[in-house]
């Protein structure tokens, strides 16, 4: 069976946790601090995202 756009909502919001998991893994690790601001700046992008696709989320399961 074919997913539906909630569906693919989900798993886009599941990848996006994984990846904010991540960015914050990484930040434990980095050692230069350019890098580490270029590392706050894409959890920051992605700690947006996350909020934009959970609310999409919200309103898929509404209907």
């Amino acid at each position: 069976m074919q997913k539906n756009a909630r569906g693919y909502v989900q798993d886009s919001y599941s990848a996006l946790e994984n990846a904010k998991t991540c960015l914050q893994d990484a930040l434990q690790t980095v050692e230069k601090d350019s890098n580490r601001e270029r590392i706050q700046q894409s959890l920051q992008s992605v700690e947006h995202a996350l909020q934009q696709c959970g609310q999409t989320v919200d309103i898929l399961e509404q209907v």
